[in-house]
């Protein structure tokens, strides 16, 4: 069959556009991926990958070296050319040809050094970005009277390098001569810790090739060496070191062949690191969450930002402690252009860990369980009154789950309704003020409305009906007090934090309402009781009303769910950490209930003050 091959016309505008779009940040996955893959190939025994600095007019650049089938002239002028690889296949699964060289070109436009030793030559060539032609060449030198691209290099390095064997290495100039490419990798102004290379190839790599050793030059690793070089550390994989640490275990997911791996990664008794950092010392190892496909992390997230998201996985406490890997089938995704994030197959949509979210919690083992409820903190406080309560109020509503409600019929509304209310309505809702005092004087738990009627008793035996069991639930309360651990849940400043997937709210306890209500309730209670004892006293019932405001507007906004014409969206707003803010800044409509339970918690410890005597 006979066709027209489409062609580029501009060539130099999409070459000029697709390296200024590329991302800063896989610069060091694609020259060590190149690396690494090109190692593979060396005899077993000899596959090595080395990163290290090269000194050039006294500026330290950026290096990486590998054994495995070097490149003559021919193999260096093809391999430099954008889509072209030598040795490897290319396609959409496997190898772009282009990452290295777009990635590297970004953040070093003055050139990108290539030399290859085979069969005992080694030939140069360099790539950059010049001026006077508007785009990105192979550099022309003056070699023995002509102006060459690619030349001999075999003399000028002959006794500063092993010929005996075949070997690549990659220099990353920088955007200038005067650029250290060590010390500011991704660009000018752009600092990065000293371990910054290592600790990337680890966070991204969750193996080697098979048979690959990784050595970094002490120059770029964190520890002892700083300001030195020539020595280097052996950079290992999580997995390497998996066998140091106390327990890991790969729950596989039968519906969908994702393996879930769950890693317990304490802090040595002894020291500040982790374990795994500890026994990796040519790096910075921390706890994380990430999707792994093809051997390779995407969407990787450690620190506060897998503090912050760990609730809806299923960890509520000890996430620092606690590593998560969702490692998907070879065929349920694919790298996106610069192969910084994963799509589906077939829509091409981005894929992150939060989609599997749900099965992190459904597969977790109960030894991860047990590490997650050691992790949590010592509270005094007991919160089963305010959770009592608060499922009372979203009772009223009749709300079914999220999975229930699909399998039920919504209650027919009445012509009243028809016209549209602005909120769920609500069956037999009594005032704040009582559900606040209920609450506060700890009756929430008996069960028992406030109300005049007596309790009924349903015929022993009778259980709650299906319909019942699968109304929604409150969610569990949780009150911070260590300014850790809001830092880890991103809640400075901000009054709570709803996770919807783990039905689990956070309450800062040091929020400024806090502060202000606590404040005004000293001055009541001024005088009449030791201040040490009063302070303690009144701060639980501050953080405990507040609890309830923010928890009360919880349930609200949970209960919009019934409403025509609330979003997603909309949902989420109103269930926002500001939104829940400022529930929790009314605190003046609390004053009164919290005053009484105040009062009711001093005579039980003893202490008499004007409003018990007045009671």
């Amino acid at each position: 069959m006979s066709f027209d091959r489409l062609t580029i016309e501009d060539d130099r505008f999409l070459i000029n556009r697709l390296i200024g779009q590329a991302p800063r940040n896989t610069l060091v996955r694609e020259f060590f991926m190149n690396a690494q893959e090109s190692a593979a190939l060396a005899s077993d025994g000899q596959k090595l990958v080395r990163i290290f600095p090269t000194t050039i007019d006294n500026v330290k650049k950026l290096t990486f070296w590998n054994t495995g089938p070097g490149m003559d002239a021919t193999d260096l002028r093809i391999a430099t050319n954008l889509s072209a690889s030598i040795g490897k296949k290319m396609s959409l699964s496997e190898n772009f040809g282009i990452g290295a060289k777009v990635s590297g070109l970004t953040v070093s436009p003055a050139g990108i050094r290539y030399r290859s030793c085979k069969g005992g030559l080694v030939h140069q060539v360099t790539i950059g970005f010049d001026e006077e032609a508007g785009t990105f060449v192979r550099f022309a030198y003056e070699v023995e009277g002509r102006q060459e691209a690619v030349f001999d290099v075999t003399d000028a390095v002959r006794g500063s390098a092993d010929l005996s064997y075949d070997w690549t290495e990659v220099v990353l100039m920088g955007e200038d001569d005067d650029h250290d490419t060590i010390l500011e990798p991704l660009g000018r102004g752009i600092r990065v810790d000293r371990s910054y290379v290592p600790s990337q190839i680890f966070r991204r790599f969750s193996a080697f090739r098979p048979g690959v050793k990784v050595v970094v030059d002490v120059a770029m690793t964190k520890g002892g060496g700083r300001g030195e070089t020539g020595r280097t550390r052996t950079l290992r994989t999580l997995q390497d070191v998996i066998p140091q640490l106390p327990n890991a275990e790969v729950v596989t997911c039968p519906d969908t062949g994702v393996n879930v791996h769950y890693v317990h990664d304490p802090k040595h008794p002894n020291y500040s690191h982790s374990l795994s950092a500890l026994a990796n010392p040519a790096t910075s190892s921390t706890t994380f969450c990430a999707l792994v496909h093809k051997g390779e992390r995407y969407d990787f997230r450690t620190s506060t930002k897998w503090s912050a998201v760990a609730p809806n996985y299923g960890i509520p406490f000890g996430s620092t402690v606690l590593t998560v890997e969702i490692v998907s089938p070879d065929e349920m995704a694919l790298p996106n252009q610069y192969r910084d994030a994963l799509t589906t197959v077939d829509e091409r949509s981005p894929i992150s860990t939060d989609d599997f979210a749900v099965k992190v919690r459904e597969l977790m083992p109960e030894w991860v369980k047990e590490v997650i409820r050691a992790a949590h903190p010592p509270r005094d406080e007991n919160l089963e009154d305010l959770q009592t309560d608060l499922q009372k109020l979203l009772d009223e509503f009749r709300l079914p789950t999220k999975t229930y409600a699909k399998s039920i019929r919504a209650p027919e509304r009445t012509d009243d309704s028809d016209a549209g209310l602005d909120e769920a309505t609500a069956v037999d809702a009594e005032p704040v003020d009582e559900e606040e005092d209920r609450f506060l004087r700890g009756e929430g738990s008996g069960g028992q409305r406030a109300t005049n009627k007596k309790a009924r008793k349903a015929p022993e035996g009778a259980k709650l009906s299906r319909e019942a069991q699968a109304l929604e639930r409150a969610p569990t309360i949780e009150i911070l007090v260590e300014p850790s651990e809001i830092d880890e849940k991103q809640m400075k400043s901000r009054a709570g934090r709803y996770y919807k997937d783990a039905q689990t709210l956070f309450i800062n306890g040091l929020y400024s309402a806090v502060d202000r209500m606590t404040a005004e309730l000293e001055v009541h209670f001024a005088g009449q009781v030791e201040g040490e004892a009063l302070r303690g006293i009144v701060l639980r019932a501050a953080q405990r009303s507040m609890a309830f405001r923010v928890g009360k507007a919880t349930c609200y906004a949970i209960s919009k769910r019934l409403v025509d014409g609330w979003s997603l969206e909309d949902l989420d707003k109103a269930t926002s950490p500001e939104s829940l803010s400022l529930a929790a800044d009314d605190y003046r409509q609390s004053m009164l209930t919290a005053r009484k339970w105040i009062a009711a918690e001093l005579k039980a410890h003893g202490f008499a003050t004007d409003e018990t005597e007045a009671a």
